[in-house]
């Protein structure tokens, strides 16, 4: 990835260099040098720069597909590739996740579901919930003419999966998103009919499954002593939490615990403006989870299971901010030029980060920097036609 982003920067065309022009593009180096300047600050250089050659993947990915001329077309095929791949990987999941259940050596779900291929099974159900859409949208191009049996067996093993990952965050957004569909869809009532009852039996086999059942009853629980959870500085009145409480904790309750953490004393040590570091950032909350308790050997090296809020505590407001501009304005771009595919994108990743910090690992930078700089520079491309240029003119230099 290396030689070829250095071999697209010596090579690159004076026709390919206009792309560069929108600010947008430069989100990715802007947020790299925000990092260095955040991990020198930091009281630990070392784990700060650490991280830095994860912050430099954006930079790559919009160097090598600035170099390119992206078309819809091509566009159309990489995800009718990525549909394919990631039905046949979920097939091989679901048989080894069979076996498994069978001999007894796992539940196979959630993270023992996606293990063989060392995938967060968050970020495995974001790949099928994308695989689902673009099925459901060209569903009536001519790739699939003719090939009903083999979209509804691809359809179903996709849907198994996405249950098998149990990501409730994701199977959630789901239903509400296709629930929509289904109502801008089709018009006829004998057709909404049928898709609600294709739901209403997706949502019956998802509550009634005993392989996921458990984690969705407990995982969803929000106790009256968590809402009473008050952080404080003041070590005589600070919530200690006991051993039963932690073994119970579920995972909304944990994520609302973390919150509450991380905007308390992100507040109260006054680094609301430029956050604790990104050296160390990780050791700040390490702090505060053993001062109630939560640690050690808990979740003691636990981030804050929110990307906004990690990005806050991390590196400032203004910061967040900036971030937060970078996906309104994709957003923005996926409405107005009616891409369904980029705006469920954009929206699945916007909700999932309020869940997950995906932004810290590989797997997850490449994933989301990739694909979103993909729709951008397609779209973005003013030579491509007219109406984008009158469209976009304006817009350019801003964005």
């Amino acid at each position: 990835m290396i030689i070829a982003t250095v071999f697209s920067v010596i090579f690159i065309s004076k026709k390919e260099i206009i792309k560069f022009k929108p600010l947008i593009f430069y989100f990715p180096l802007i947020f790299f040098c925000i990092t260095i300047i955040s991990s020198l600050t930091s009281k630990n250089v070392f784990a700060g720069l650490k991280r830095t050659d994860l912050e430099f993947l954006p930079i790559m990915i919009v160097i090598l597909l600035l170099s390119k001329r992206i078309t819809k077309n091509m566009i159309k095929q990489l995800f009718f590739v990525f549909y394919l791949s990631t039905a046949f990987f979920t097939l091989i999941l679901i048989l080894i996740s069979v076996y498994n259940i069978y001999s007894g050596n796992s539940s196979g779900t959630f993270h023992n579901f996606t293990s063989p291929y060392d995938q967060h099974p968050v970020y495995f159900a974001i790949y099928i919930s994308i695989s689902l859409c673009y099925l459901l949208i060209y569903q009536k191009t001519l790739i699939f003419k003719g090939h009903l049996i083999f979209k509804i067996v691809t359809i179903f093993i996709l849907v198994y999966g996405l249950v098998l990952s149990a990501s409730k965050a994701v199977l959630f957004f789901n239903f509400i998103i296709f629930f929509l569909y289904v109502f801008m869809r089709y018009e006829k009532i004998k057709e909404r009919l049928i898709g609600l009852s294709l739901l209403l039996i997706f949502f019956v086999f998802v509550s009634n499954n005993t392989l996921i059942k458990d984690r969705f009853t407990n995982g969803l629980t929000l106790s009256s002593q968590v809402l009473d959870f008050t952080p404080t500085d003041d070590f005589s009145e600070k919530k200690i939490f006991s051993y039963d409480e932690k073994k119970n904790i579920s995972d909304l309750e944990l994520r609302y615990i973390f919150s509450k953490i991380a905007i308390f004393h992100i507040y109260n040590d006054h680094k609301i403006v430029f956050g604790y570091g990104q050296g160390d950032v990780q050791n700040y909350l390490d702090y505060y989870f053993y001062s109630y308790n939560l640690a050690p050997n808990w979740y003691d090296g636990y981030n804050i299971h929110n990307q906004y809020l990690h990005i806050l505590i991390t590196y400032g407001i203004f910061v967040l901010i900036m971030f937060l501009w970078y996906i309104g304005f994709s957003l923005y771009i996926a409405i107005i030029n009616r891409n369904y595919l980029y705006l469920f994108f954009i929206l699945i990743c916007s909700f999932v980060f309020l869940f997950e910090v995906i932004l810290v690992r590989n797997k997850g930078i490449i994933f989301f920097y990739f694909f979103n700089t993909l729709f951008l520079t397609h779209y973005l491309d003013f030579e491509n036609s007219n109406i984008r240029n009158k469209r976009y003119t304006k817009l350019s230099w801003w964005f």
